[in-house]
């Protein structure tokens, strides 16, 4: 991940990680507790380099998700992960455009590092629960933001 050197000095005295896409990755693959048997879905300015760590990692069910366009994208992925969008605008579009993919029950991992300032990152959180995602209280604390996307009220019944 190239970054601004100032923004690369923010993060270091802030005590962000900077260890590039491989740590970041790591970071939100152990947060949504994915396997390499889960179906994972990568958007985001980053993707391209985030898909090819996977499939190192062995992640083999691991597709590029853009804007989920068809009924047989829906509801397929058990995590989506978005990755190096710089602004909270690009965040939040890239999760609006996918968050159809993820099945019920799955998570979506935002890379928010590069949001210095906790209220940003906040916002972000706001933004996803409007989307009808579920986020911990405590979630904007992180560099990664986890969201959940919630069982039907139909499913349930």
């Amino acid at each position: 991940m190239s970054s601004h050197p100032f923004r690369q000095a923010a993060q270091f005295l802030l005590g962000v990680p900077t260890g590039g896409i491989h740590h970041t990755l790591g970071r939100m693959l152990t947060l949504a507790q994915a396997t390499p048997l889960c179906f994972v879905a990568v958007t985001g300015p980053e993707a391209g380099e985030a898909m090819s760590v996977l499939w190192r990692k062995g992640y083999d069910r691991v597709e590029a998700a853009r804007r989920a366009t068809c009924r047989a994208a829906d509801e397929q992925s058990d995590v989506l992960l978005v990755v190096g969008c710089s602004t909270l605008a690009d965040a939040r579009a890239a999760a609006a455009s996918t968050m159809t993919m993820l099945r019920p029950g799955g998570v979506l991992v935002i890379d928010a590092g590069a949001f210095l300032d906790q209220e940003r990152r906040k916002a972000l959180c706001e933004d996803l629960r409007a989307l009808g995602l579920e986020v911990d209280a405590q979630a904007h604390l992180s560099p990664e933001l986890l969201a959940t996307r919630p069982f039907s009220k139909r499913a349930a019944a």
